[in-house]
């Protein structure tokens, strides 16, 4: 029999466990519903790990595109975060480029539409058609992708990824479906275990 000195410490165990299966469900849950988040995480550096095109800005800073995040973030010259929103891109692969006025040009794979944006994230006008099927989507949108001079971008230089923050690094279980089951995963299994353990 336990003694109830010994008990304390694998009630914590226990809860502790209990929180790895809580917060692995969540993380599972929340990667589907990032984006539905609207402007709330306007100021929050979501991690830019993988799927993710870097382009330079002119003043020096860089603008990201992450695919599974549906996440344009701009960072500043300094490599600083600054801001992001999220993309209508249904779940698919979208492009990104800079236009002649300096807005950010976004263009997704799943129903073909280019959206503009402020540099701030604030959308301007309305979207509208963009590369036929079945032309597959560049990662990176270039003045030669619209010959007919519909959309007027200006050259996009390909940029090396920003450092990610504390912040965005913690965050990767909110980001990453596979991390998050992973690490439910871990704290179901020590729940299981735990119980078969002897308690003489």
């Amino acid at each position: 029999m336990i003694s109830s000195s010994a008990r304390q410490p694998l009630n914590v165990q226990r809860r502790a466990l209990q929180a790895l299966v809580v917060f692995g469900v969540l993380g599972f849950l929340g990667a589907s519903l990032l984006p539905y988040a609207g402007t709330w995480l306007a100021r929050v550096e979501l991690p830019t790990f993988f799927e993710t095109s870097t382009i330079a800005l002119p003043d020096g800073g860089r603008m990201t595109a992450t695919m599974p995040t549906q996440r344009v973030q701009r960072y500043g010259s300094d490599g600083h975060f600054q801001t992001g929103w999220f993309v209508d891109a249904k779940g698919g692969h979208f492009a990104i480029g800079l236009t002649t006025d300096g807005r950010v040009a976004v263009c997704r794979g799943r129903g073909r539409q280019i959206f503009f944006f402020e540099l701030d994230g604030q959308p301007v006008g309305d979207p509208r058609a963009c590369f036929s099927a079945p032309r597959e989507v560049p990662k990176i949108l270039q003045p030669a992708d619209f010959p007919l001079g519909d959309v007027n971008l200006q050259p996009a230089v390909s940029a090396e990824r920003p450092t990610a923050s504390l912040v965005a690094i913690l965050l990767v279980p909110f980001w990453h479906p596979f991390v998050a089951w992973l690490i439910a995963l871990v704290g179901f299994l020590g729940l299981r275990f735990g119980r078969r353990a002897p308690t003489g």
